[in-house]
């Protein structure tokens, strides 16, 4: 497992453990919650863009 790859799962299982307690002592929390959601995952998605490409070349440069 690559560092991004851990710290990404790491950030975001804190996250839902700390959003989880949130919502249950504020359950109007629930709607911040789901932006957060929408926005880490645009981000994670746009990094594993980048890092994937990047790791396809060296790959390629390996084999060559």
């Amino acid at each position: 497992m690559k560092k991004h790859e851990r710290f990404s799962f790491l950030f975001t299982g804190a996250a839902y453990a700390a959003a989880g307690i949130l919502i249950l002592l504020r359950p109007k929390f629930l709607y911040y919650w789901i932006a957060g959601i929408f926005f880490i995952q645009g981000i994670v998605s746009i990094v594993r863009a980048f890092t994937d490409s990047e790791d396809k070349k060296a790959k390629a440069g390996e084999k060559a």
